[in-house]
């Protein structure tokens, strides 16, 4: 130890072999946490879309589709909310598996009215929703709520 502190030149080679030695195994050292970049999407998630607005048409029993004017949605449907005001309605498509709710109770299609308050849900795959936030897919409820008090 004497030898070596009364060499610098000694230590100093000593202390730039280990600096060197260090480097390279601080750099592979794999990194911890969450991983950065996108998430990888296989599709399997779904997500509930909830849009809320006034019904644009008076559907007939069969119909399969309403127009709706969208003033609010949840997260995932903000692709299907139009950003001004006056844009044309949404297209909602409607099948045999749409259940309908009117005054808390079971209801059809044509019970629904023009200017209707309605609630419409359905779910969808996270990854459509992302991969299409310019140009939302093709919207098919699962259940239609009738929010609009009264007789």
């Amino acid at each position: 130890m004497r030898k070596l502190l009364a060499n610098p030149l000694k230590l100093l080679v000593l202390a730039v072999a280990a600096a060197a030695l260090a480097v390279p195994a601080a750099s592979a050292a794999p990194t911890k946490g969450k991983p950065s970049g996108p998430r990888p999407c296989h599709g399997k998630a779904k997500v509930m879309v909830v849009l809320k607005g006034t019904l644009a048409n008076d559907p007939i029993a069969t119909d399969t589709s309403f127009q709706l004017t969208v003033n609010h949605t949840n997260r995932w449907g903000r692709a299907f909310k139009p950003a001004s005001p006056g844009a044309t309605p949404l297209t909602v498509n409607v099948d045999g598996n749409t259940r309908y709710v009117k005054a808390d109770q079971p209801s059809t299609l044509d019970a629904l009215a023009m200017n209707d308050q309605v609630v419409v849900k359905t779910k969808m795959s996270r990854c459509d929703l992302l991969a299409s936030a310019n140009s939302p897919a093709a919207l098919t409820a699962r259940m239609v709520v009738d929010q609009t008090s009264g007789p």
